[in-house]
């Protein structure tokens, strides 16, 4: 966004004396409509957003959409950033969420297209029996039970890696830790499904 750069941004800049003016004091003035104020978030933040999604993606491209959409969430809706928060833990929870909403569209149209495909060569499949129905419903409700009562830790590693398909560095961006800490919770998170879920297999 063009704009006037303010007289204390100015000032911030020039003066070896001032202090860099805090991402927060910024974001409270994009609330006030200050136009310079969005363009220097943007120019801080800007790379460091798209790398996060390019991490999160492995794909340039998507990685620049999602970055243009964290700015424009800002812009559209500042009042959503809450101050009383650091502001690069909120604009990487925007962007790490953006990542997470964007694999779950893409698994969902990827599951669709092959659900197509298979109907297409081989007919609809045949619709389970009553039986089989409440045998898998019942399935079903014991694993989501199972990855609830998982520690935080293992479960959060267990959705992004077993559910959303992200690989470790992938999971170790969002977790905030190592890609082998992620390996070992991972397969800690593994044994503990199959342990409680073995009367399914």
């Amino acid at each position: 966004m063009p704009g006037r750069v303010s007289p204390w941004m100015q000032a911030a800049r020039e003066s070896d004396a001032t202090p860099a003016v805090p991402d927060e004091f910024l974001a409270a003035r994009v609330a006030q409509g200050d136009g310079s104020a969005f363009d220097e978030l943007v120019e801080r933040w800007r790379d460091r957003v798209v790398d996060l999604a390019r991490l999160m993606t492995g794909d340039r491209d998507q990685a620049e959409d999602i970055g243009q959409e964290v700015f424009f969430r800002l812009l559209r809706k500042p009042e959503a950033y809450d101050p009383t928060r650091p502001f690069r833990a909120w604009i990487r929870a925007v962007t790490r969420n953006l990542c997470l909403d964007g694999y779950r569209r893409r698994a969902a149209r990827d599951k669709y297209q092959k659900r197509a495909a298979q109907q297409h060569q081989f007919g609809p499949a045949p619709l389970p029996s009553p039986a089989e129905q409440a045998v898998l419903s019942e399935a079903q409700e014991a694993l989501r039970a199972t990855v609830a009562a998982l520690p935080r830790k293992f479960r959060e590693v267990y959705v992004l890696c077993a559910v959303q398909g992200l690989s470790y560095e992938q999971a170790s961006v969002v977790c905030g830790c190592g890609s082998k800490t992620v390996s070992t919770r991972l397969a800690r998170a593994r044994r503990k499904v199959l342990e409680r879920m073995r009367k399914w297999l």
